[in-house]
């Protein structure tokens, strides 16, 4: 595989340098607070800092809490981030991720958070994957184009793998779920020489069938997944030296049979809605992703300052054949990315902390897609073939003044660089004539873009502080990734977005609060437009307004009893839309983001004779929410239930069962209109019960 040249860093600062970049951290709101919390330090601004003075809205969830919610995957983490919801758009290569009201609607390929593993931003058609030795997860809500880039108008999701050191460390777990589902866990790390050299490895094996049935071929599960997951760490850090070295390598492939709908209206339905006159070998769903990554990193810590660098790689192969209407369609892709970006920051608390970096990101894409038409008649409707290239150059700089002692002010400037190319021809059935037509295109665009950040904070008790922020975001102009026409060589614009938000935090002994109203404008929206299934290109829409309150609470009612309640409530709407897109549609709901979501949690936490046990208990509700610009396709309001109970007869083995969606609520999670095919939907796995059994060391 071949890589972009890394020229715009030299060999000797990669060698020298890079520590993750992680977001900032508060404590999950679930999670029973120890006897006395030790301080905090996160780093939302990429240096070290207090949560005490993180002037936004920000959760950590560690990896017990995962484990007890059966969170294997990024798609599954919305049972425990308040406020976020994790779908998935005909397969899981395109997640739908809603957060404040900014949403994957506006374009699949972007998704509103953008992910990164360990401080390396990931590739957008890669955001969903498995969590493969996580130590915890973190969330930075809000625009955060400032300091982490293009796309993180939602905010910023960091995956922080466990760190090895000279503690040895081992875990394995195995699991079985309803409809013959299974999950396979490993993981071990320690010292290779005791103080200078340490090293981790961990591998993931998963099965999570479906609940439809293919009515050609008479296959079940369909609608599943199926997962092989690794990642390796080496860790170069001498003991009483200022410096350390990394590389992480890691891989994963996925074989799924998604892409399967049922009818909007009929979402009991058990069968994949399959036309008419499709062949029998035409009539399978296949997705198959595998991707792999790699990372550099060091740091050297200065006086009073941390020089830093990380330089990343990541390659994904993507197949995708399914049935849809009268056609047969195969789409596969190819991406490689290439980052780099050199940091310097404060370490400790001066006066003024700073934070300065450089970044790079290319990206290259190609893409075949092939649509045969097999019903009334067996044709070729549809074929080419693309390449898009885009890069971002980007220098960025953050200062927070600590004015007096309960008095922070902070601001930050990112200058980027922005390029996009895009190279395609192809071949379309013309229904007139039934001949073909040819098209081709050629075109590159680029644009500088300047965004800034405003923040204070003021702690009003020791316990208690308040803040405001004023954020932008972003997401560079280009061109449709999927190219159908000649059209496609048109680009579209910039869309950029700023936020305002007022927010509290409270950490008191027994209780911690949070709770911020925020207003979201964004302007050039991008949308994917066409009421053609496969011929949909990308076009700058309007504006979108989103407005919305949300809250998390959390009470120690006893040593051994916790209860939470998280809520978000939202309104997102378009202004001005474009009436060539939908004629009188000004004021619809943004798709994809609910009205409000409420979550009530309990959990325990008891030792006895019989070892600890930890049950726990969710409740969550989400309101309704549209699938289309039109606002005429809905899902209604609906609510979960989750029961777990974890126990530990000893302190090295943990047995857990669970049972997900306790009523087994049937519920859309994806929609679209295929013209005068009809309505079709993407429904909830249903009810699962499962077992799991743990062994650490």
């Amino acid at each position: 595989m071949q890589y972009p040249d890394a020229r715009f860093f030299s060999l000797a600062a990669l060698t020298l340098l890079c520590a993750h970049a992680n977001l900032a951290v508060a404590q999950t709101p679930a999670e029973p607070a120890p006897a006395e919390l030790a301080p905090i330090v996160v780093t939302a601004s990429k240096r070290d800092q207090a949560l005490d003075s993180v002037n936004g809205a920000a959760y950590v969830v560690p990896a017990q809490t995962l484990s007890d919610a059966q969170v294997e995957n990024t798609m599954q983490l919305g049972r425990v981030l308040p406020g976020v919801q994790f779908e998935q758009s005909g397969s899981f290569l395109f997640p739908v991720v809603s957060v404040r009201g900014i949403t994957s609607a506006q374009d699949f390929y972007n998704p509103a958070l953008t992910v990164y593993v360990d401080g390396v931003s990931q590739l957008p058609t890669f955001a969903a994957q498995q969590l493969v030795d996580v130590d915890r997860v973190e969330l930075l809500k809000g625009p955060q184009s400032t300091l982490y880039g293009k796309s993180a108008e939602g905010g910023v999701l960091n995956i922080i793998s466990r760190q090895p050191g000279n503690d040895p460390h081992f875990r394995a777990s195995a699991g079985v779920s309803s409809r013959d589902g299974y999950q396979f866990k490993a993981g071990a790390s320690g010292p290779l020489v005791q103080d200078l050299l340490y090293g981790s490895v961990a591998a993931v094996a998963g099965d999570s069938p479906g609940r439809l049935t293919n009515p050609v071929t008479g296959a079940d599960g369909i609608g599943g997944s199926r997962t092989n997951a690794g990642a390796a760490h080496l860790r170069l850090a001498p003991k009483g030296q200022p410096w350390e070295l990394g590389l992480s390598v890691s891989g994963e492939c996925t074989r799924a049979s998604q892409d399967a709908y049922v009818p909007f209206d009929d979402i009991d339905s058990r069968q994949a809605v399959i036309m008419p006159g499709i062949p029998a070998d035409r009539s399978d769903f296949y997705q198959r992703l595998c991707g792999n990554s790699q990372s550099l990193t060091g740091q050297y810590d200065l006086d009073g300052w941390r020089l830093s660098a990380m330089a990343a790689w990541q390659g994904l192969h993507i197949s995708r054949e399914y049935p849809i209407g009268p056609y047969y369609t195969q789409q596969p892709e190819h991406w490689n990315q290439q980052v780099q970006e050199l940091r310097l920051a404060t370490t400790g608390r001066h006066a003024v902390d700073a934070t300065f970096g450089l970044y790079r990101q290319r990206v290259i894409q190609s893409r075949d897609y092939i649509n045969d038409l097999y019903a009334p008649l067996s044709v070729n409707a549809l074929t080419t073939q693309s390449r898009n290239e885009t890069e971002s150059l980007a220098a960025f700089g953050d200062l927070t003044w600590h004015a007096t002692q309960a008095l922070d002010l902070s601001a930050g400037l990112r200058y980027s660089h922005d390029k996009a190319s895009t190279s395609f021809d192809g071949r379309s059935l013309n229904y007139s004539t039934f001949g073909y037509d040819s098209f081709a295109g050629r075109g590159s665009v680029d644009g500088n873009t300047l965004l800034g950040r405003l923040s204070a904070g003021y702690d009003l008790t020791d316990a208690w502080r308040v803040y405001a922020n004023v954020a932008q975001g972003y997401k560079p102009g280009g061109y449709n990734l999927a190219p159908s026409s000649a059209a496609d060589a048109e680009p579209f614009g910039t869309e950029k977005s700023i936020s305002y938000e007022i927010g509290t935090r409270y950490t008191g002994d027994t209780v911690r609060l949070g709770a911020a109203v925020y207003w979201i404008e964004t302007r050039d929206a991008q949308l994917y437009v066409s009421n053609q299934i496969g011929y949909q290109h990308i076009q700058n829409v309007g504006k979108t307004r989103s407005t919305g309150i949300e809250f998390d609470a959390a009470w120690d009612v006893t040593p051994h009893w916790t209860l939470g309640l998280e809520g978000a409530y939202t309104q997102a709407k378009f202004r001005d839309l474009d009436a060539g897109v939908c004629a009188g549609c000004s004021g619809n709901r943004v798709p994809f983001s609910p009205a409000y979501m409420l979550t009530a949690r309990a959990q325990g936490n008891f030792h006895t004779a019989a070892g600890q046990w930890r049950p726990t208990l969710a409740v969550r509700r989400t309101g309704s929410q549209y699938f289309d610009v039109a606002n005429s396709l809905r899902q209604d309001a609906y609510t979960l239930i989750d029961l777990g109970l974890a126990w530990r007869p000893r302190p090295r083995v943990e047995i857990s069962a669970y049972v997900n969606n306790l009523a087994d609520k049937r519920y859309r999670t994806y929609g679209f209109a295929f013209g005068p095919l009809g309505n079709y939907a993407q429904v909830d796995a249903g009810r699962t019960v499962g077992l799991n059994v743990a062994y650490e060391y």
